[in-house]
């Protein structure tokens, strides 16, 4: 058993044209974290998402939530962490679906 360490995101590229994403993620099927507003170049701390136990490997899946009636949360990517990663420091999960360009660190402890 491994489990998932979650430190930062960065927002290098919003996905909205219009101003700020309202990001959120999901390990596994399950929202973990999700912000009121980031743009370019912000970052946030993720330290505070309690660590995760898996097996053999996790999905994180990153959207963009969006309230309109017609428009549906725009999906900016996926990364799957293997349990194998543990141990070798941290690493980074990049998500560039719809134009957006974000980066997660995170670390795989044993």
């Amino acid at each position: 058993m491994a489990t998932l360490r979650l430190h930062s995101i960065l927002c290098k590229t919003t996905e909205d044209s219009t101003g700020a994403d309202e990001p959120y993620l999901l390990v596994g099927n399950r929202q973990v974290w999700g912000s009121q507003s980031m743009n370019d170049n912000e970052r946030e701390d993720l330290t505070l998402v309690a660590n995760i136990p898996f097996n053999s490997s996790i999905r994180l899946s990153l959207y963009d939530q969006d309230a309109g009636w017609f428009d549906n949360d725009d999906f900016l990517g996926s990364w799957v962490i293997w349990s194998g990663e543990a141990g070798k420091g941290m690493r980074e999960a990049r998500f560039n679906g719809d134009g957006a360009d974000y980066t997660i660190t995170y670390e795989v402890l044993p």
